[in-house]
């Protein structure tokens, strides 16, 4: 796991040395860089890396890498799961001077150019440059696991792992998109492939770029969507046109999840796995311990203070523990020093208001201190069904038909004070008032935050005057999945449960192609590796991700149960006591720590002159938010918090840089 950067058109070698600086932290163990001249015009190339050891620690591994007779460079961000085969094809027609995954891309790529990507399983983001045809090629994982930024301008090109390298070069004007500034206070990130920065682009996930160094001229091409899966039939096995059976789906997810933690379980440094009682991570715990040959590290993080019970796992998390004999960690969580919560922006260089950055944060500086490597059961939900949203979606279907239950429903959660110890009111109140006839605009109200006319309220019109609906981006995913796609080969025509289950795989689509990659994977990376910690998302293999999206909705969502083929698929891995347990999630508990500690950032930093005068909030519509929400009339943690976190930032990277 590594940092890597690039640029092309600048001759200060002082700039990539920067660049490479702003990276140590995902690299510590080592760092290189190489210069190259461009024949037909003579330009300078800079290639940087910076080196996290976890496959050959030997100096072997050392990055930029060449290839036999060094006409082709690589540097790689990220872990390949399936390199030994791929290298045991190889091994003949090449020469070999490590035992590392990245040779075995270097080699691939020599063989079959940009088609690299689509023999690649694992995390990665890498760079390679051809100096035989005068071309640089960068390519990103399937469903964006590792993160890689670019930027293009006055005939200079230069890409990076993070953010904070592109703007250490001095190409980037800082120029505030505001679009995407937009979209943040809806979703809480920035959608990709958009930054918050006018001249940076990230390279979006399953696909690759290409930039012809002769010409100065970019080429992008997709190689790979979730959508691909889905279009080979749901309730299809691959490559046939035969239904399987419920034992059988089982039968190849059991298969299919083993290879990937056996797979991502090889390492030259210690690992663990994050615990936090659920079914993915008593899933992941338990794999590991068949197939450890020793006591697996676990590391569970709990809070500490009063009206925080709801959100601990603990007791379901020593279910495992005590089931599997883990050497446990346990990490405590408070939040007596906000400042240090705020300090995070610096891991995403933008505004990036999901507060479980700051618990994915410290249950990596606490792991990070026993292990160099762990797993991590993101993505379980969105291939399974895991959110309660996706009932919720069941059962708007049925509340649309009969209009007197949403309206007698709001009505008596109105009368009832927010209890912001519990998350399940919150959720009753957004189901209710989120129900709409456009599925697309529902959807946006129930999984994210301020819609159009709340914005245009709390955001003065300015910078804001052209800006497009952020509900725009989840359509065009929605639209993208044909109809009939997901249709078993052997209906005849759909019933009443067959559309039920398209339907909901379309909304599955959504997610991954925006709330996986944008949020979840997001935080993950940058939080893990801020402190070094490589973090690995077996349910994210590509073999496992291509079944679920294969596989039947009704495996996943049966009735109210979520997750229904994991439960029954790994009952024998979870403890009894957790099958059924209710799902909490990996979230802390910002709405009481909203109505406090939190709350004095809008006094100390926000008050209304300085509001005014940066010409971007609304400092009355600020405080009505922050009323309802102490009053306890309505949750609204998330969206003050993304006001916060937009004004630390504005501050940090943009005003201060200006004066």
């Amino acid at each position: 796991m590594c940092g890597i950067c690039g640029i092309v058109g600048v001759e200060d070698a002082h700039v990539a040395e920067r660049m490479i600086a702003t990276l140590q932290h995902r690299g510590p163990d080592d760092a290189g860089v190489r210069q190259f001249r461009l024949p037909s015009n003579g330009s300078r190339i800079f290639l940087g890396h910076t080196r996290l050891s976890i496959i050959d620690l030997s100096h072997a591994g050392h990055q930029p890498m060449a290839n036999e007779d060094g006409t082709v460079w690589i540097i790689f961000n990220g872990e390949i799961y399936n390199y030994r085969e791929l290298r045991r094809d190889l091994e003949a027609r090449h020469s070999w001077r490590s035992n590392t995954d990245t040779e075995v891309i270097l080699h691939l790529y020599e063989e079959v150019g940009p088609e690299v990507v689509r023999y690649l399983n694992g995390m990665f983001a890498f760079a390679i440059y051809d100096s035989r045809i005068s071309t640089l090629f960068l390519a990103r994982d399937r469903l964006g696991i590792k993160p890689l930024y670019y930027l293009h301008r006055n005939g200079r090109f230069a890409f990076a792992s993070e953010i904070k390298a592109l703007l250490s070069t001095g190409l980037c004007r800082r120029e505030v998109n505001w679009q995407a500034a937009w979209d943040y206070f809806t979703y809480q990130y920035i959608p990709h492939p958009e930054t918050i920065y006018r001249d940076i682009q990230q390279v979006a996930p399953g696909s690759w770029l290409q930039i012809a160094l002769d010409k100065d001229a970019l080429r992008c091409e997709y190689y790979w969507d979730p959508i691909d899966d889905l279009s080979t039939g749901n309730g299809r096995q691959q490559g046939t046109t035969n239904a399987l059976s419920a034992k059988e789906w089982s039968l190849q997810l059991r298969a299919a999840l083993e290879a990937a933690v056996r797979s991502q379980m090889i390492s030259d440094v210690p690992l663990g796995v994050f615990l936090s009682g659920g079914i993915d991570s008593s899933i992941l715990v338990g794999l590991m311990a068949q197939h450890a040959g020793k006591r697996v590290k676990t590391f569970t993080a709990l809070f500490t203070g009063r009206g925080v019970d709801f959100y601990n796992e603990k007791d379901t998390a020593d279910a495992v523990v005590r089931r599997w004999n883990t050497e446990h960690h346990e990490i405590s969580v408070d939040i007596s020093d906000p400042e240090m919560m705020l300090d995070l922006v610096r891991c995403f260089d933008q505004p990036f208001g999901n507060p479980t950055f700051y618990l994915s944060y410290l249950i990596s500086k606490a792991t990070r201190q026993h292990v160099k490597v762990a797993l991590s059961g993101a993505g379980g939900d969105e291939l399974f069904a895991g959110y309660p949203r996706y009932r919720a979606v069941r059962y708007s279907r049925i509340a649309s038909r009969i209009p007197v239950i949403p309206r007698l429903a709001r009505m008596a959660l109105g009368l009832v004070p927010a209890d912001f110890s519990r998350p399940i009111l919150r959720r009753a109140k957004l189901f209710f008032d989120g129900l709409d006839a456009d599925f697309i605009r529902q959807y946006a109200r129930w999984v994210y935050y301020l819609d159009e006319d709340a914005k245009r309220i709390l955001l003065r019109g300015r910078p804001f005057a052209e800006v497009q609906a952020s509900p725009r981006i989840l359509r065009e995913y929605w639209e993208k999945v044909p109809v009939n796609s997901c249709a078993p080969a052997c209906a005849v025509s759909p019933d009443a449960r067959l559309l039920e289950a398209e339907f909901m795989n379309r909304v599955q689509y959504l997610d991954l192609k925006t709330f996986l990659v944008d949020n979840i994977l997001e935080y993950t990376d940058r939080t893990s590796m801020a402190v070094s910690l490589e973090v690995r998302v077996p349910f994210l293999d590509s073999r496992t991700v291509q079944l679920s999206q294969a596989m039947p909705y009704g495996h996943k969502l049966r009735g109210g149960t979520s997750k229904a083929v994991l439960r029954e698929t790994f009952r024998d891995l979870i403890p009894p006591e957790n099958v059924h347990a209710p799902k909490k999630g990996f979230s802390p508990p910002l709405a009481l720590w909203m109505r406090h500690t939190l709350d004095r950032y809008f006094d100390d930093h926000m008050r209304r002159g300085y509001v005014y005068d940066q010409g971007i909030f609304d400092w009355e519509a600020i405080q009505r938010l922050r009323a309802e929400h102490k009053r306890g009339r309505r949750d609204n943690s998330r969206e003050l918090f993304g006001i916060i976190v937009f004004d630390v930032w504005y501050n940090k990277y943009i005003l201060e840089r200006a004066s």
